[in-house]
């Protein structure tokens, strides 16, 4: 510990959002979520040391023991207001059942944890010793139910404000270091990567799940990263010659061999399936010719299921098909192929087995050429339900990542947003927002003063799909009424000329 760190002033953290009273009381109150500005309204100074905020139990409770530890006087906390988050909760909790060491599943630090139903954590920089003295010595007082202030001031009148602190000295620790996390919070489910390439998109799929996979145990005694329902676009793999960079972990020659098991119905003596069997022969019929014969007579039906799981038989099966379902549609002429994983081993098997569908869906594709020449080669969309890294794949993942993704990945400024693009420009000290569609078709037109006011009914529209294009959407927006705030010219596209007034 460093000599600034032992000569800081009280309150070492966050003390401009902290009301200092009396520095002899023995009383410090957490309004939690309530305006620490009221509370200090309602009650008597004189008789408190300081009153203060508490709005997490992640982050804001290490503070809040830092600064108590760090001031021995304080012998009585007060926990009182709003308790939104439960992070009062947290503090009370503390007093009645304890603290344990773990460590955390999302970033893989290790913390102290309060024993709680609510989340929480604190700094293990903080010791041991010093967080039982401060359960042991500081008095949590739950007045949380309590909304009479007076009552409140009552109890903190009775409190012995000569009882003599908890050390002879400060308890001083020092701040956790802090370092980029390869982790970051996510929406957890239900994630959409799209590219023209199986190769791209999988590049963006290991990106993805290194960044927000959630890490836990599997069957196999080891750990993985993983995200409930990847769904993966890819348009524009071309059969008959797939892109297969050498950074992948298959190669054409083993593709060659492994296509076979899903477009043949044959199935090896040593497999107790392959895909090509469930889908051709297990079940005693072939469902691959039954959807190109059911388009044949139906264009557009859409009752074209080929299913792979068993429920008599892989219900209890110990290694049942990962591939369940696979779905044909005719949509604007074009055929799609929706394919449903129940479990995705997105380094391994998920480029194989996208590789694979593709060459089945040419495979529908060609024959139903025969009767709809008009046709073209769709989409073909995976949904991978558990898509998971195992952690002997982890260091290799982002290797490949760190090096290709640039370079594969087209810019995320380059997107084109399917959902169509806006022309903005300002009129009679109003921003327009001219929507139009990718075929240069107009949509809408948008018209307000306010840059948010513009946004927030784009954004209820859900007339933007792609994160640059929203994100450039908004800039512009924003500028123009900069412009407009400061009789300025506004073009989109270029840079405010502080110079140029506006000829409106």
């Amino acid at each position: 510990m460093s000599d600034n760190e032992k000569t800081k002033k009280w309150p070492l953290y966050k003390d401009s959002m902290l009301i200092i009273g009396n520095p002899k009381s023995r009383v410090a109150v957490c309004s939690l979520w309530t305006k620490r500005e009221f509370v200090a309204e309602k009650l008597n100074l004189e008789k408190i040391l300081v009153i203060g905020n508490l709005y997490s139990s992640k982050k804001g409770i290490s503070f809040l023991i830092r600064n108590i530890l760090a001031n021995p006087n304080i012998r009585y906390l007060i926990v009182c207001g709003l308790d939104r988050s439960e992070s009062g909760q947290a503090l009370v909790d503390l007093a009645k059942n304890g603290f344990r060491k773990i460590k955390n599943k999302e970033d893989g630090k290790i913390y102290w944890q309060i024993v709680s139903t609510v989340e929480n954590r604190i700094d293990v920089e903080i010791e041991k010793r010093a967080l039982e003295i401060f359960r042991d010595k500081v008095k949590i007082i739950d007045l949380r139910q309590e909304k009479d202030y007076g009552k409140i001031q009552k109890i903190i009148d009775s409190l012995d404000q000569n009882i003599p602190p908890f050390a002879e000295k400060p308890f001083l620790f020092p701040d956790p270091v802090q370092q980029e996390t390869d982790f970051f919070p996510s929406e957890s489910s239900g994630f959409i990567m799209r590219g023209e390439k199986i190769a791209k998109v999988w590049l963006q799929i290991l990106d993805i799940i290194l960044k927000f996979g959630i890490v836990s145990k599997t069957d196999y005694q080891n750990e993985q990263k993983e995200i409930i329902d990847i769904i993966s676009v890819i348009s524009n793999e071309n059969p008959d010659n797939l892109y297969i960079p050498e950074w992948m972990p298959t190669t054409k020659a083993y593709l060659n061999s492994y296509f076979s098991t899903i477009l043949s119905g044959n199935c090896l003596a040593e497999n107790s399936y392959t895909y090509g069997s469930r889908m051709r022969s297990y079940f005693g019929i072939d469902q691959v010719q039954k959807v190109i014969d059911e388009i044949r007579g139906t264009k557009h039906s859409r009752r074209t299921v080929i299913s792979l799981f068993d429920p008599k038989t892989d219900s209890d099966n110990k290694n049942p098909p990962c591939i369940n379902h696979c779905w044909f549609r005719i949509q604007s002429d074009k055929l799609f192929l929706v394919v449903t994983i129940r479990s995705n081993d997105m380094f391994e098997a998920w480029p194989q087995n996208a590789f694979g569908l593709r060459m089945l869906q040419s495979l529908v594709y060609k024959e139903l050429l025969k009767t709809y020449p008009e046709i073209k080669l769709g989409n073909l969309i995976i949904h991978s339900l558990s898509a998971h890294l195992y952690d002997d794949s982890w260091e290799m993942a982002k290797k490949i990542v760190k090096k290709h993704y640039k370079k594969e990945v087209a810019d995320s400024r380059n997107l084109q947003d399917p959902r169509g693009n806006f022309i903005i420009k300002t009129e009679r000290n109003e921003i327009i927002a001219e929507h139009y569609s990718p075929d240069e078709i107009l949509l809408k037109i948008y018209k307000n003063k306010k840059a948010m006011s513009l946004y927030l009914e784009i954004s209820r529209n859900n007339a933007v799909s792609v994160i640059s294009h929203a994100i450039y959407l908004g800039t512009e927006l924003q500028k123009a009424e900069t412009a407009i705030k400061f009789g300025l010219k506004y073009e989109q596209d270029k840079e405010l000329d502080i110079g140029k007034q506006s000829d409106s």
